[in-house]
């Protein structure tokens, strides 16, 4: 029966007290019950996991039930030495951390009070009588990972286990590493690094070897961020370094060159379904070992549908009247990490269909995209953007997309491509749309093609999104403003504070700033004559055909959407 089990009546006993509060219907729990009693899995997470009640109303009714006070941790402020009372191996097996003492117990937060072992253990570590207070879940574990490090229990047992030793000599033997990075435990560290990238939203995972030290680093939203890691993960760098090594199917051996891999890794979260990441690899010796640097490409992801990414809505209304031109080259411009390629997928996710046939060259495939024939380029074989775009024609393509135009050969030939009757999307790496032209006439393509085949030009940038959890309004001085800056009388600008869920840094996850130059008579003309690209430009804006970053970056943090310093920023790149 039910009651058989502690765990399961005290379930029932939440389950109950969130049918009186008339959060959930008596049926509604009736269908959970019987989900845990298939399953086994707690009451409370199945009716989280069905979305019925929050996290607080859940922890409200286990504080009822088991006569605990409810923490809001990211209030908590600790002391070192009370974070000393507990082990980490301990702490992140039991995932409990102690907040406070006074002279004869310790306070200690947990998110499972069904735990009834725990308290003992405890009690005998500690040596000392134990208060239980209750704590959200996933706060818990940021709050851990925060205060005692990423992987610390694993690098505590590292540091205790003598037979994990740091092997730092260039010529040390290779049997010894490869056995080494095969443990048990230095495999678990380097999962924990990579699952915290993912749970940060991280894009790039930089390992970097100093003389004392191992720094890791992830960039978030774009700027690059220590992760809080042991000290003690400098003496298991090497280590570290040949597990990613064989990740990667790379020469363990090899310490002299640099080396270029990749590694498809698969995370199941707590809650949702199993995430897939393909990791681009980069090894290269420095001067105390090698550094590495991870790219992470999530396979699972939902491609970003073009209204999700910010674009003011006449940029976007101009963009959707030229994606569906029958031929022309259609470019997409800014400094790498800048979603050039989110715009494109956005872009022919849009067009695709049973009547239109996309082929794509791409280095990397960053996402894969229903109905669309992606190409990857392989230049060890010799297949580059110029001979993929040449074999593609003979596919009878209506659209072709070049992940980058980079030399003369390509430019050509993409121009040549949309003269006969193709639409073709590429990136170019200039810092305003108008510079795209004068950087085609650059690279020896005649200024009559270009004139001639050209027929709009994205530029952008991604800017950091304020904090939801943490913004707040406030009045600015005028003298820390732009001179440019139109602020309206008694108008308000927004900003985060910092807070945890936002790294304390006051921003969370990013959003574009775009300009979209369209091509008229007027400035075919100008390009035919080879104009440079302030003039091309002034005459856009004089035509009504192009809106600067500037202007969409101000709009935008006008509405609260971001900082000036994070427009400033990323208009000066």
């Amino acid at each position: 029966s039910l009651t058989d089990s502690p765990v399961q009546s005290c379930g029932m006993g939440i389950g109950m007290t969130l049918v009186d509060q008339g959060l959930v219907s008596p049926e509604q729990l009736d269908d959970a019950l019987a989900e845990t009693r298939a399953s086994g899995e707690r009451l409370d997470r199945v009716l989280l996991r069905k979305g019925i009640v929050s996290r607080d109303q859940v922890l409200a009714a286990m504080g009822e039930q088991f006569h605990m006070q409810v923490i809001d941790l990211a209030t908590v402020e600790v002391e070192p030495k009370v974070l000393e009372r507990l082990p980490s191996k301990l702490v992140y097996r039991q995932s409990c951390v102690p907040i406070s003492q006074d002279a004869d117990r310790l306070i200690v937060a947990t998110s499972d009070p069904f735990g009834l072992d725990t308290l003992d253990e405890l009690r005998l570590v500690a040596g000392c009588a134990i208060d239980l207070v209750l704590a959200d879940e996933d706060d818990l574990r940021k709050f851990i990972r925060t205060h005692y490090g990423v992987g610390s229990d694993t690098l505590d047992q590292m540091s205790a286990d003598a037979g994990i030793e740091a092997t730092d000599t260039a010529d040390a033997a290779t049997a010894g590493e490869i056995e080494q990075a095969q443990e048990a435990s230095v495999i678990k560290l380097v999962n924990d690094l990579l699952i915290e990238a993912v749970n940060e939203r991280a894009t790039d995972v930089h390992i970097e070897p100093y003389e004392q030290e191992l720094i890791v680093r992830y960039r978030i939203d774009g700027v690059l961020q220590r992760a809080n890691v042991s000290s003690s993960i400098h003496r298991f760098g090497a280590a570290i370094i040949s597990r990613i090594k064989i990740m990667a199917n790379l020469n363990i051996a090899e310490k002299r060159l640099p080396q270029d891999g990749r590694i498809t890794f698969r995370y199941r979260p707590d809650r949702g379904g199993i995430q897939e990441f393909d990791l681009r690899v980069s090894v290269i010796p420095m001067l105390f070992g090698e550094g590495v640097v991870l790219r992470l490409l999530s396979k699972t992801a939902v491609l970003m549908s073009l209204n999700d990414l910010g674009m003011p809505d006449d940029v976007l209304e101009r963009w959707d009247t030229m994606i569906t031109r029958p031929h022309g080259i259609l470019l997409v411009t800014g400094p790498t990490g800048s979603g050039k390629s989110t715009t494109l997928y956005g872009s022919l996710n849009r067009i695709v269909s049973d009547e239109i046939k996309v082929i794509t060259v791409e280095d990397p495939v960053e996402y894969h995209v229903a109905g669309v024939n992606q190409i990857q380029v392989h230049t060890k074989v010799g297949l580059s953007f110029a001979t993929g775009l040449r074999s593609i024609l003979r596919h009878d393509p209506d659209v072709v997309m070049i992940g980058e135009i980079r030399d003369k050969e390509t430019a050509e030939t993409a121009v040549q491509a949309s003269l006969t009757g193709h639409l073709v999307f590429s990136t170019l790496h200039t810092n305003d749309a108008a510079g795209a032209t004068t950087r085609l006439l650059d690279m020896g393509v005649e200024p009559f093609l270009v004139s001639s085949s050209v027929e709009g030009i994205m530029a952008q940038r991604l800017v950091r999104r304020v904090c939801t959890e943490c913004g707040s309004t406030y009045h600015p001085d005028r003298a820390d403003l732009p001179t440019d800056f139109a602020l309206p009388p008694k108008a308000t600008l927004t900003r985060g504070t910092g807070c945890r869920a936002c790294r304390e840094t006051g921003y969370r996850g990013r959003l574009g700033l775009y300009e979209l130059l369209s091509m008229n008579d007027e400035l075919r003309a100008m390009i035919m004559d080879r104009v440079n690209a302030p003039r091309i430009a002034a005459a856009a804006l004089q035509s009504g055909d192009l809106k600067t970053l500037k202007r969409d970056g101000y709009a935008k943090a006008l509405a609260g959407q971001t900082t000036i310093t994070e427009v400033m920023r990323a208009i000066s790149v």
